[in-house]
């Protein structure tokens, strides 16, 4: 009989909990799923979750054999924190996650071993090698898992706790270029989507009426998009997800999202300036479009979040009034902003580090909420005070008088008691969030 042994998995707390403001959720009640889909590929053995969002790592951890760490970017100083405290214990710590990726030999001196793509392929091996010990110091996935391989996660390890939303991915990758996303850099951007009828039963068997779906870019596959829509509908649920620009022409695929229970997209407009479209690879976006497609979404019920990003090169300071009368005149709902963050370990960071514009190597503030690199045609403070101040004159005058608004477009709708419980959350943490935590 194969030996059984005892796995720790860790999802590092960050220093931004709880001052996200692109985050309109409670974060203590994000589920961690990529790691109970490492849960999910590791057979037999035993297995623990730790969210240090919501709970600590157990001072003892002798009872389990190894130790799996996810590692982004802005988690990645508490990750080798974390990782140097587990070695004085003796453990074998082992990393993976999107850092892994992009920058291996800084992670490698923290673990004992990093896996570089999807785990399903990587991780039962490493665990026959850790327990022959042969543990190699790097696993590399083919990144050919199918979507149909893709395990539903092993949600019984999270921890039990009230959530009004549940999360859950159905696809994995995105075809989209876009030269600030990771995705671009990485071995495993490979658009691939699960089989329609797993991730019915999985949505069946959770218990929230809520569903926030994590998917990059799910409407990559459109075909597939409607009928896994067209699926859910008798579920009953009411969902959230992401969604690209270019989806402002199909209006069949608006109408069956809004007959399976979608009630909120976020839409990455990023900019009002179609140069910067151009530039950064953002062939989808078309600034032209953007008010067909929200109203196209209002017509069928939808609220619209539109998320921004700040500090691209042909920004100005006439950017953060541009994007005002932009959200203004489209009608959007909420609205989202983010710092230009380029990651490490990419091709797009060493063309800002060559230009001697990145500001520090803090990878903690490397959250899109903050400010670390010099923009091109503005200050530091003057791009960090053009989203804040563009923040308060929204909130004052547009994002209250919203609220009605917003409840008057479900008219035709029936709202469960967990939608409106949501809506009331988020309205909630939106207002509680700082903008920055400069």
């Amino acid at each position: 009989m194969a030996k059984t042994i005892s796995i720790l998995l860790i999802q590092p707390r960050w220093p931004g909990l709880f001052y996200r403001r692109k985050i309109k959720v409670n974060e203590q009640k994000i589920h961690p799923l990529s790691l109970a889909a490492v849960a999910a590929s590791s057979g037999g053995h035993n297995v623990k979750i730790i969210d240090e969002a919501i709970e600590n790592i157990p001072t003892d951890v002798s009872s389990y054999d190894i130790v799996g760490i996810s590692v982004n970017t802005f988690t990645s100083p508490r990750a080798y924190k974390i990782a140097d405290s587990l070695h004085d214990k003796k453990k074998t710590v082992v990393f993976g996650g999107t850092h892994t990726a992009l920058m291996p030999d800084e992670c490698l001196a923290h673990a004992d071993s990093i896996v570089v793509g999807d785990a399903e392929d990587t991780w039962p091996v490493l665990l026959a090698d850790f327990i022959s010990n042969g543990l190699k110091p790097k696993y590399l996935s083919a990144n050919q898992v199918s979507g149909r391989s893709i395990p539903s996660p092993r949600r019984d390890l999270f921890k039990k706790m009230k959530r009004v939303a549940a999360y859950c991915q159905i696809s994995r990758g995105c075809v989209n270029q876009c030269m600030f996303c990771y995705l671009q850099y990485v071995p495993y951007k490979t658009f691939r989507a699960r089989d329609i009828e797993e991730v019915y039963y999985e949505l069946k068997s959770i218990n929230e009426d809520v569903i926030l779906f994590v998917d990059d870019n799910l409407f990559c596959d459109h075909d597939y998009a409607i009928e896994l829509f067209k699926r859910i509908i008798p579920l009953n649920k009411k969902w959230w997800i992401q969604a690209p620009t270019d989806i402002y022409e199909d209006e069949e695929l608006i109408s069956v999202m809004s007959a399976s229970g979608c009630f909120s997209l976020s839409i990455g407009f990023q900019t009002a300036n179609d140069c910067n479209n151009r530039d950064a690879l953002m062939r989808q976006n078309n600034v032209d479009n953007y008010k067909k497609l929200v109203e196209l979404l209002h017509k069928y019920e939808i609220l619209v979040d539109g998320t921004f990003i700040f500090g691209f090169d042909g920004d100005s300071k006439s950017v953060f009034g541009d994007t005002e009368n932009l959200i203004r005149y489209t009608g959007l709902d909420t609205y989202t902003f983010y710092f230009l963050t380029p990651y490490p370990g990419t091709k797009y960071y060493r063309h800002f580090l060559n230009e001697g514009r990145i500001l520090h190597e803090d990878w903690a503030l490397f959250d899109w909420d903050h400010v670390v690199i010099e923009p091109k045609n503005m200050t530091e403070d003057e791009l960090l005070e053009g989203v804040e101040e563009l923040y308060i004159r929204l909130d004052k005058t547009y994002f209250s008088r919203n609220i009605i608004r917003n409840i008057s477009r479900y008219k035709n709708k029936v709202l469960s008691i967990d939608l409106l419980s949501f809506l009331l959350s988020l309205g909630w943490n939106y207002r509680t969030s700082r903008v920055s935590r400069l």
